[in-house]
């Protein structure tokens, strides 16, 4: 069992998919392509929110 995140489920036009073995891995992960990719360099609560709420279990 992991944890999967792709930016298109919180509306992002993007191919970005991530999956890891737990939550707390994938977090860095995201926060670096969030800064990467779409120029976010800082997570609002709300968009952490957000992010957290379109992780999913596989």
């Amino acid at each position: 069992m992991g944890y999967e995140f792709k930016c298109k489920d919180i509306g992002m036009d993007c191919g970005f998919d991530v999956k890891a073995d737990s939550v707390d891995q994938l977090i860095p992960v995201i926060q670096a392509h969030a800064k990467n990719a779409h120029g976010i360099n800082e997570i609002t609560p709300e968009l952490f929110e957000k992010v957290k709420s379109a992780i999913k279990e596989y």
